[in-house]
């Protein structure tokens, strides 16, 4: 769910363009942080794992420790089998679905066949989804089908579908609605789109997306189909709501073709009558699982770094570049440490998280449950791009990690790893740790061809260039290693005040507003506690 971003106010960065397509898209949707993660079990409570048994007590530094480790991971022999395994045999992975319970499963399983042991860490979201037969009809003045999927977490239609007259709104700007308006009432919508070709399209695919939801429920109308903005028949799946609740209006994607179509119809004066049927399956409260493991430092194991990335995706294909890829190497940055024999000073913690495309749920609630422990947590790193070329790291608007991070960085220079940005951004697992004033790093990437299957049927294993990875699990391992067996850590954990202002500073402050989560921190219920508040 995936991306990053530089998150300029006055002027739109390729790292906001990316940002917008992370997991996370959060950018436009509200979340009403009181009620969006549920119950939490109290880390109290989990087991303790046994971890870094077997390693043995040889102390390198990071520069010693590099090569080998680089090596180890460049001929990682399970990497591509763990890969296949979770994206073709497991498949798309839904929060809350079988198919995640069956990811959760492997992944255990999976850190246990590196040598390490695992547990799962349990969270609610409030609903769980799945879509149902989706199918769209033109009924007049021709009878043909539409191909078309549903927008994740939409609601269902009636039994039977909707029956109504088509109105094109054009684009969904005002003045589109305005010409519409005395026609939408109580019928279905079509939304015309641009093709996707850029990262400056699909930004401006989620930025307009709320003002046309708004106007739409405004205007009263039944439904909303949106044009797909890819070529061909590709569909893809994005989500009505990012709180995990289920959205307030019927919504689906139209192969592009499809909706062209309709529209030359309603263009040449005819009067379409289209039937939507979408007999979605939504439950109460789900549960959900993160997955943790853990490398225990040598001289301060209650300090730790964390590596994560999320687990889940969406269903359409198989989550192959988002993220199953960074889920398999995760799990063998973990394998090459252990084997390499050498323990960090502090403990490096692997995790897995799920919810991530509703929200980055699973990473909030991760943050919540472990919030006595965030004095000691010296640095989150995250992998949400697929496998482009790693040209560096995001730091979360830490200036004062920059010169840390690059020293400690150096054996992964010659891998390309030279650019360290201070961009602050929404849209993947880093954001609830960053709230925290915990130092942060999201891999900056190429988008290689991340971008034409995001969310998409085609993101499937083929689409993975395994050298690529093994050289990306490299980076991990090396990154991860160093930041916990630096002699001090890269930067504090900040206060709330000092997380206030670099929010000034980065515009994390205006776009949280903009995406409906700045209530969210101003309350307490993300992010670092006010004062006086009580740990949650």
């Amino acid at each position: 769910m995936q991306r990053s971003t530089k998150v300029a106010v006055l002027s739109v960065s390729k790292r906001l363009e990316r940002l917008l397509i992370f997991l996370g898209l959060t950018f436009f949707f509200s979340l009403n942080a009181s009620a969006q993660v549920g119950p939490i079990d109290h880390p109290a409570q989990w087991p303790q794992v046994p971890s870094g048994t077997g390693a043995c007590s040889t102390q390198k530094t990071c520069a010693d420790l590099a090569p080998a480790l680089i090596q180890s991971a460049l001929k990682s022999p399970t990497i591509e089998e763990n890969l296949r395994h979770l994206t073709d045999s497991i498949g798309g992975r839904v929060t809350g679905s079988a198919n995640a319970e069956k990811a959760v499963k492997w992944a255990v399983e999976a850190f246990r066949k590196a040598g390490l042991d695992a547990r799962t860490e349990k969270f609610t979201i409030p609903a769980g989804w799945s879509e149902g037969a989706t199918k769209v009809t033109v009924v007049s003045p021709e009878s043909f089908e539409l191909r078309a999927v549903s927008v994740g977490w939409s609601p269902a239609t009636p039994k039977g579908g909707v029956v109504s007259e088509l109105v094109d709104v054009g684009d969904g700007s005002p003045a589109e609605f305005s010409k519409a308006a005395a026609r939408a009432k109580g019928k279905i919508l079509l939304v015309h789109t641009k093709t996707l070709n850029s990262w400056q399209d699909l930004f401006a695919e989620y930025l307009n997306v709320p003002g046309i939801e708004h106007r739409a429920r405004t205007a009263g109308a039944t439904a909303i189909l949106w044009m797909s903005t890819r070529p061909g028949l590709l569909l893809y799946r994005h989500q009505a709501t990012f709180d995990g609740r289920v959205g307030d209006m019927p919504e689906a994607i139209v192969a592009r073709q499809d909706a062209e179509r309709i529209a030359s119809m309603l263009d040449h004066g005819h009067s379409v009558r289209v039937q939507l049927s979408m007999p979605n399956h939504t439950t109460g409260p789900v549960e959900s699982e993160n997955v943790v493991s853990e490398i225990q430092g040598r001289e301060k194991p209650k300090d730790f770094v964390l590596l994560g990335a999320h687990l889940d995706s969406w269903e359409l294909g198989t989550g192959a570049l988002d993220n199953g890829c960074n889920d398999a190497m995760v799990i063998d940055a973990a394998r090459v440490i252990h084997s390499s024999g050498s323990i960090p000073r502090r403990s490096i913690r692997f995790v897995l998280f799920t919810g991530g495309e509703q929200g980055m749920l699973g990473s909030w609630a991760y943050a919540r449950a472990h919030r006595s422990e965030l004095d000691h947590m010296a640095a989150a790193i995250v992998f949400d791009e697929g496998v482009g070329t790693i040209t560096g790291f995001s730091l979360g608007g830490r200036k004062d990690a920059v010169n840390a991070v690059q020293e400690a960085l150096q054996p992964v220079k010659s891998l390309g790893v030279k650019a360290f940005t201070t961009d602050a951004f929404v849209g993947t697992d880093n954001f609830d740790f960053l709230l925290e004033g915990v130092p942060t790093l999201v891999a900056n990437q190429q988008e290689s061809d991340y971008l034409a299957n995001y969310h998409a049927a085609s993101d499937t294993f083929d689409k993975v260039d395994i050298p690529a990875l093994k050289r990306q699990t490299a980076i991990a391992a090396v990154t991860a290693y160093a930041l916990a067996d630096a002699e001090t850590r890269i930067a504090p954990r900040q206060s709330r005040a000092q997380i206030a202002e670099l929010m000034k500073e980065t515009g994390l402050d205006t776009q949280m507003k903009a995406m409906g989560l700045w209530a969210a921190w101003e309350n307490g219920a993300r992010g670092r506690e006010l004062s006086g508040q009580a740990p949650k």
